[in-house]
């Protein structure tokens, strides 16, 4: 299958290190999927992936466009946009005033076993 033309060369690398390194199921699962929407998805009106109901510490994740990524939590006003998966992964939720631990999204997925995370509410085909 052919790359999409808009994914971004960070998350290209990604997808190819994560590839037969995952940590679980869930984890596999994350990733084959968001490879392939990136490539392939184009969600105009949001694909939520994780919303704050989902989860004690009341985050929530959502791609837009291809590989675009919004993230933020209940009742903080500014939200994180970030243009790719791997910049996403990255940001540190201490940092950006989501959570009081010194934590990647990355690392607070994995520590859940991507509990919570869905596939099922790109509003561009609901």
């Amino acid at each position: 299958m052919a790359i999409n033309k808009f994914m971004w060369k960070e998350d290209i690398a990604l997808f190819h290190a994560m590839e037969g390194n995952y940590q679980s199921g869930r984890e596999r699962e994350f990733f084959e999927t968001l490879k392939y929407r990136e490539e392939n998805v184009l969600s105009v009106s949001h694909d939520a992936l994780l919303l704050e109901p989902d989860n004690e510490d009341r985050l929530y994740l959502i791609r837009c466009e291809y590989s675009e990524y919004m993230l933020g939590k209940e009742d903080v006003i500014e939200e994180q946009h970030y243009m790719n998966l791997s910049e996403t992964l990255s940001a540190n939720l201490k940092d950006v005033g989501l959570l009081d631990r010194d934590i990647t999204l990355f690392q607070w997925l994995r520590e859940r076993d991507y509990k919570g995370v869905r596939y099922d509410r790109n509003f561009d085909v609901m």
